[in-house]
């Protein structure tokens, strides 16, 4: 506790801690991690992520993902994300260890359990889908 206060006396705290009121004020929970995201990075650098889109809707865990990827390519970012998400997995341009073997494999998105278990539950549904009218 003391070193966080000492930290926020500091003018890096400062900044850091109006920046965090700021995001509190104007968006939610997901788009204050992407505006954080997007304010924080730096180029050639590592980043781990703990899933990054809990609080995002899909919509914005795939524009997330897009712009990891862009971060990726034209930043010489690396990042190292964990995340369940099957539009995360789906999007992002990168290897794919599944934690839940043994010998921790590297697998393609369409194959991890817990995306066959979302495709298996709207695969279940599909008839409902197709009674909407857009």
């Amino acid at each position: 506790m003391k070193n966080a206060k000492d930290f926020l006396n500091t003018k890096e705290g400062g900044k850091q801690f109006a920046r965090f009121e700021f995001s509190q004020d104007r968006y939610s929970n997901g788009e204050t991690t992407m505006q954080i995201l997007e304010d924080n990075i730096e180029a050639d650098s590592l980043y781990l992520l703990d899933e990054p889109e809990v609080s995002l809707s899909p919509q914005n865990q795939v524009k997330l993902a897009e712009e990891i990827n862009k971060m990726s390519r034209y930043l010489g970012v690396q990042f190292i994300i964990a995340t369940h998400s099957p539009f995360m997995l789906g999007i992002l341009n990168g290897k794919i260890y599944n934690l839940d073997t043994k010998d921790y494999k590297v697998q393609k998105w369409s194959e991890l359990e817990n995306v066959r278990y979302f495709y298996d539950f709207f695969k279940d549904r599909k008839n409902e889908f197709e009674k909407c009218f857009w």
